[in-house]
This record gives C-alpha cells, sequence and structure tokens, in this order.
C-alpha cells in the first residue's frame, strides 16, 4: 500500500485523477472521501482554500483512501525550511504516548531504522513488541458463564430450558456452566485491533509483525466492538501486565478525541486535534517534571465558574484552564496551551485579544497573579526565546501574562524547557519536598 505524507496547513493541488498512488496531490475522487469521512466524524479534515487547492486542518494522524494512505503531520521542524520527515513522524509518536500515557512503549531510535514508514505503522510494531513480550508469559484465562444443550449434566441444569426445548430429547440436557478459556473481552479486542491493523499495515516488516501474533489468538471470537464496549474492558490484578497493550489497543480502535474507527474500511480515520494533543503532552510532561518538587499540577481544572445568577446564586459557564500549578493547594500559576505559530514581527505577536481575555477570567477567578501562555516555537520566527514578551493587565487584578515558546525539536528536554518558562513567569521551583 502507497503511503504520501503532508503537512499540517501545506497547500495541496487537487485533480481530476492521479497519475501516480505517490502524487502529492488529491485526486476528485478522494476529496468527496475525505469529505464524507470529515461529516461523520464532525471535524474538519481538510479545508477548500478553491477548486483546485485545498490544505489539512489542525487535525493529525492518518487516513486510508482507496489505494493509498494518506498521513497527516505537524509543522514541526528542525530548521527553518528543512523538514526531516522521520524525526517529525517520531516526535509525533512520542506526543501522542505521553499525552495518552502510553510511554512505557517509547519507541527509541529502533523505531526509525525504516524511513520510508508511516506513523502509523511504527504505532503498530511498538503494539506487537509490547504484546509479543506479554504473549511469551501466556494470554490470561478466565472463567465465563455458557447456556448449551449437553449429553451429560455440568454445572446446573436449567429446567425451564429443559422442558422449553429439550422435552423430545431426552438425551439432551439443558446445562448452565463455567468455560475456564481465554475467550474473554481483553483478548477479543487485542484480536480484532490485530486483525485491523494487518489490513493498514503498509509495510511488511509490521504486516509479519502482527501475523505472529495471530495464532496465539485462535481460541479467540471475532467480535464487532463498539465505543461503550471498548471503554467496559478492564484489567484486574492477574491481567495487569496487559496495561500497556490495552491502552495502545484502545488508541488504535476507538481514538480519544474523533471517535477512532469511522465507517468502512475504505474510510479508516485515526486522527487527533494538534490542540488538544499539544495541551496533554504539555500537561503531562509537566506533572512528571514537578514530581520532584514542592508543586503539584492540575489538570483541566474545573472548581470555578466565570459567572453566578444574582438569584438563584447558580454558577454558570464553567472555567477549564488546562493547567494550574498549585503549592500547598494554592494556585501558582495558570497555564494555557496554544497551538498557533507567534507572529514576532507584529506588535500583537499575532495573539488572539479573545485568548488575553479568557487568561484574565482565570487570573480573576483563581486570583493569581501568575498566568502563562505557552505556544510552539516556529524557527521560520528566529531564534529560541523561550519568553518572548510579558504583559500586564490594567484594572482590578494586576496579573502578568507571560508569552512563552516551546520547541518540540528534541523532545526529551521538553520538561526542563518548560520549567524554566514557569521560573520565567515568576513561579520559585527550587524548594523541594521534604526540605
Amino acid at each position: 500500500m502507497s503511503l504520501v505524507s503532508f503537512r499540517e496547513y501545506e497547500r495541496i493541488p487537487v485533480v481530476e485523477a492521479l497519475s501516480l498512488a505517490t502524487e502529492r496531490a488529491f485526486s476528485v475522487a478522494e476529496i468527496n472521501q475525505l469529505d464524507g469521512l470529515a461529516a461523520r466524524l464532525h471535524i474538519p479534515v481538510i479545508e477548500h482554500l478553491s477548486r483546485t487547492r485545498v490544505r489539512p486542518a489542525q487535525y493529525v494522524g492518518a487516513v486510508h483512501l482507496a489505494n493509498r494512505t494518506v498521513e497527516f503531520l505537524p509543522k514541526i521542524e528542525h530548521r527553518e525550511g528543512v523538514s526531516d520527515l522521520p524525526a517529525v513522524r517520531h516526535n509525533l509518536l512520542r506526543m501522542l504516548l505521553v499525552a495518552y500515557d502510553l510511554d512505557g512503549a517509547t519507541p527509541g531510535k529502533a523505531a526509525l531504522e525504516k524511513a520510508n514508514d508511516g506513523w502509523l505503522d511504527l504505532l503498530m510494531r511498538l503494539f506487537c513488541r509490547a504484546l509479543a513480550d506479554q504473549l511469551r508469559r501466556g494470554l490470561i484465562r478466565r472463567y465465563r458463564e455458557e447456556c448449551d444443550d449437553l449429553q451429560m449434566v455440568r454445572g446446573q441444569m436449567q429446567i425451564e430450558e429443559q422442558l422449553r426445548r429439550n422435552l423430545v430429547h431426552r438425551e439432551r440436557t439443558a446445562c448452565a456452566f463455567d468455560e475456564f478459556d481465554e475467550d474473554h473481552a481483553l483478548n477479543q479486542l487485542l484480536r480484532v485491533a490485530i486483525v485491523r491493523m494487518l489490513r493498514l499495515a503498509s509495510n511488511n516488516t509490521t504486516q509479519q509483525a502482527l501475523r505472529e501474533l495471530l495464532p496465539a489468538f485462535e481460541g479467540v471470537s471475532d467480535i464487532v466492538p463498539t465505543s461503550g464496549w471498548l471503554a467496559r474492558v478492564t484489567l484486574d490484578r492477574i491481567s495487569e501486565r496487559f496495561d500497556l497493550c490495552l491502552g495502545m489497543a484502545r488508541l488504535f480502535l476507538q481514538g480519544t478525541t474523533t471517535g477512532l474507527y469511522a465507517g468502512e474500511q475504505s474510510s479508516f480515520a485515526l486522527l487527533f486535534d494538534m490542540n488538544d494533543l499539544f495541551e496533554r503532552f504539555v500537561a503531562r510532561t509537566l506533572r512528571r517534571e514537578l514530581r520532584k518538587s514542592a508543586c503539584e499540577v492540575s489538570i483541566q481544572d474545573c472548581r470555578h465558574h466565570l459567572v453566578r445568577d444574582r438569584e438563584s446564586s447558580q454558577r454558570l459557564f464553567r472555567l477549564r484552564p488546562d493547567i494550574v500549578v498549585l503549592k500547598g493547594g494554592l494556585p501558582l500559576c495558570v497555564v494555557d496551551t496554544k497551538w498557533k505559530r507567534l507572529s514576532p514581527d507584529e506588535r500583537k505577536l499575532g495573539i488572539a485579544q479573545g485568548d488575553l481575555y479568557q487568561m484574565l477570567a482565570y487570573a480573576e477567578s483563581y486570583d493569581c497573579g501568575a498566568i502563562l501562555l505557552i505556544y510552539p516555537w516556529d524557527p521560520a520566527g528566529g531564534e529560541h526565546l523561550s519568553l518572548r514578551r510579558r504583559l500586564v493587565f490594567h484594572g482590578g487584578k494586576r496579573a502578568t501574562v507571560s508569552i512563552g515558546e516551546l520547541s518540540l525539536q528534541d523532545l526529551s528536554g521538553v520538561g526542563s524547557r518548560l520549567a524554566d518558562l514557569l521560573e520565567g513567569a515568576g513561579i520559585n521551583l527550587a524548594e523541594e519536598v521534604g526540605a
């Protein structure tokens, strides 16, 4: 299966028909497929610029069309004007694993051994590696209740069913009994993930790794998963070693932001909103970075509302900042992430006025004097300055809004860079727990 890569907001030509499967364009038929997919998922997959030009929206990931897989990658450059696609794929995968608490499957350099592999194949191979490690210790077997007509009584005899079905078949007995085997929800989910991945893998190495897993699930039933069923699959003390495998299978089968598997095979899509992904990645990385400090991180904090009804005292319009840094339960800094590029040449840096109104509401409601707005660094904007500017609100609340940029070129250093941004915003992180 052919693979073609496009970057976030890249202008892509639309042609009547493709001359090659690897052509960097969309056919009219593919555009119709993408529009249909967007309608089912209720997200903007592509934006129409004209009759002959489209561009990907803020969603990244992979879409399987009729005869090729299209991957949408974030605009993360290593230096101005230069794109290293394997490194971008690697960083996108690392961000996803951290954002969805799956970083136990860190890909490392081995994941980049095939430069032409899409990030979806990289994700599949990480899943194969994690599952193969657990299968060496065997599949989990569980008791499940079965009902069947048997020649000998097993378990408990079902009198009503016996009279209804077997009154003239004395040789059969309706029984309810416990079966101890591997055919249960967890293994069914893992089998479904393997089968679906096999249909989409574009690399022979990935396909072979998936085929090697299937024989272990020979006694497991094929099922059609639903989002509700996926959410109800749980682990216990015995099966908790499959936690990483289950998380990656769910990520593939369901998706957390878009309802991952949509419609027929020809319209498979695994897409993530970069706004949400950037927020989750920053929040979880910062939480890990501050574990040894006296500060704690609250993600998606929702303790405050914007207004209260004067007559009924009912609170309205819940506030939900991305991150609140606290010490001793008191807010030190409210952090918000924006997946937008700053414009250093502009007087206002390209910051949306509505974003500052939002920050003012956070400052007032949390009684917090430090606000940090974090944007991704764009090499096209010049040197990485970390803190671009500090703004002060006039009026009742004398809060300072620090405008920071975060480089995503080397993800191993993101934690320390986030701590530096907090220090630059006036937050003292030096006090250690137990000091």
